[in-house]
């Protein structure tokens, strides 16, 4: 029986998979923070326009 504090035996093949999905998912969430920037510096200059535009209080 195994428990979860025994090591688990890889072969380099296996290795070699999990550190390229490693890799994959890297490049996707690195791919996703630059998409989630770009949105946010494209939108910052709409917010300060409609921050001096806004219609005032009589």
């Amino acid at each position: 029986m195994m428990t979860e504090y025994q090591p688990v035996s890889l072969t380099y093949s296996e290795i070699q998979a999990i550190e390229a999905r490693a890799h994959e998912m890297r490049t996707q969430a690195m791919a996703d923070m630059m998409r989630a920037l770009g949105r946010g510096l494209l939108a910052l200059p709409l917010k300060i326009a409609a921050l001096l535009h806004r219609t005032r209080a009589a």
